[in-house]
């Protein structure tokens, strides 16, 4: 592979970890604290770029995006199965709760 196509496929891998910290950020400050119009364009920019780089790691998601299933359901969306550790999840977030981390 040419170094300018790794290149692309990292800032593409890129982009997309920021995108999955924005529709966090979007759902977090949406009216409902749910979902939004700027949760639905996210949502659609990741579909798009999914595919072309595969799945950003669930330990790059945002914690709430796992517990919520939002990363699991945009990945079943796309036919792609992603195995989040859910029990290391709420290992984390109790770390997060206790200060600790």
């Amino acid at each position: 592979m040419s170094s300018e196509l790794e290149e692309l496929r990292s800032a593409v891998r890129e982009e997309l970890a920021d995108l999955w910290c924005d529709l966090h950020h979007a759902q977090t400050y949406s009216i409902n604290g749910r979902w939004s119009m700027a949760c639905e364009r996210l949502e659609e920019r990741i579909k798009a770029l999914t595919p072309l780089v595969g799945p950003t790691p669930w330990e790059e998601i945002q914690i709430p995006l796992l517990e919520n299933g939002v990363y699991q359901r945009i990945h079943t969306d796309l036919g792609i199965t992603v195995e989040p550790d859910m029990r290391r999840v709420a290992q984390l977030q109790a770390l997060i709760n206790a200060g600790e981390l």
